[in-house]
């Protein structure tokens, strides 16, 4: 018996390029000219761990796995967002720790188009999973082609808006995704309600690309990408593949600053949660209800009080307005927030104003305790 063998021979066809809908096209091309603007602000933020002694080191690709820095291994890999002129940028606090609670000895910074940079971690914050860190530059070294993020405005957002996410971890994990605004934070406070302070975006996205930037159709960033919360700050979980969580920008932007002058480690509270006016007349969905509302000028709604706390201690109530805090006037929840970390640890006076009248409390501003955090 005799096989025979055969071939099929496929006909080569000159084939003209196929059509493109000029919609699409310039849909495509509007998308390219988006991330053009929005990729110079996202960077890939790692962090290094010492090499144990004894580590073996068979077994691995020589390139692939090559750590930058001799002695020092990756621990983890992230994004970044570039947001000042002087090398500040904000990231996630979690891939910077330990498995103790310390952080990593190192930290670097990558752009997309291969320059590397050190970094320095600033300060950060545990409960809303927020670091600041800031390009360590050498004599006569710039930003180059790195250029800070424009904030958008948060309050412009309706549900259903177009939002990009944007990251930049290490590998072949670089994000672009388009999605929507599934939901609006329902307060900009996250001292009682973390999720509700967050947009949902309708993105997938990889665990990498936590700390970079969720953006609106005009290339501005209106939240930074984090991890789904957790009662446990250190406690992360990977991405919904259903949502991204997204920390609203002047919330992030707001607290980098303070802690850029504080400097801490450290979640500051006072155990009561606040909503500004408007936040407090949507939460009413009454607007007579709201104008016949006797309050303040200007000031903060308080809308819950953990007890015990200093507020439960100092008899401050729900439906309370804050007004000022050691002298500075509270006009907005950015505001707020700012105060705790100036005067984290300090005994302070504070305005409140009930019923048609104002009275101060001293109170110190204590470090926030694991029992008060929720999602």
């Amino acid at each position: 018996m005799h096989v025979i063998a055969s071939s099929i021979l496929i006909a080569s066809h000159a084939v003209s390029p196929p059509t493109v809908d000029p919609s699409i096209a310039a849909s495509g091309a509007a998308l390219r000219a988006l991330y053009g603007r929005i990729s110079p602000s996202i960077v890939t933020v790692t962090s290094y761990e010492r090499v144990p002694d004894g580590i073996a080191y068979e077994g691995k690709w020589r390139i692939a796995e090559e750590s930058p820095y001799a002695g020092y291994m990756r621990h983890q890999v992230a994004s970044g967002i570039l947001v000042g002129e002087d090398g500040t940028l904000i990231c996630c606090r979690s891939p910077l720790l330990m498995p103790d609670g310390s952080f990593t000895e190192r930290v670097d910074v990558e752009t997309s188009w291969g320059t590397r940079y050190d970094a320095e971690l600033i300060a950060s914050e545990p409960t809303i999973n927020l670091a600041v860190i800031r390009l360590v530059l050498a004599e006569g070294e710039d930003l180059g082609r790195l250029r800070p993020a424009v904030a958008g405005d948060v309050e412009r957002l309706e549900q259903g808006d177009p939002l990009f996410a944007a990251a930049d971890p290490f590998g072949s994990s670089r994000t672009f995704a388009p999605g929507i605004v599934m939901a609006l934070p329902t307060a900009a406070c996250y001292q009682a309600d973390l999720t509700g302070s967050f947009i949902h975006g309708s993105m997938a996205v990889s665990p990498g690309a936590i700390g970079g930037g969720l953006f609106n159709g005009a290339g501005e960033l209106v939240a930074m990408i984090v991890p789904p919360p957790a009662i446990d700050p250190d406690d992360i979980a990977p991405p919904d593949p259903f949502v991204t969580y997204g920390m609203q920008v002047q919330t992030a932007l707001g607290v980098a600053e303070a802690l850029k002058q504080k400097r801490t480690h450290e979640s500051p509270w006072l155990g009561f949660s606040v909503l500004s006016f408007e936040e407090l007349r949507r939460r009413l969905a009454d607007d007579s209800t709201f104008e016949a509302m006797t309050k303040p000028e200007f000031g903060l709604y308080i809308d819950d009080v953990f007890d015990p706390s200093p507020a439960s201690t100092a008899g401050i109530e729900v439906g309370d307005f804050v007004v000022d805090i050691n002298g500075t006037a509270i006009r907005s929840v950015v505001d707020f927030q700012q105060a705790l970390y100036y005067f984290s640890g300090v005994k302070v006076p504070i305005r409140f104003f009930r019923d048609g009248e104002e009275r101060t409390r001293m109170m110190t501003i204590e470090r926030r305790p694991a029992a008060a955090n929720r999602r």
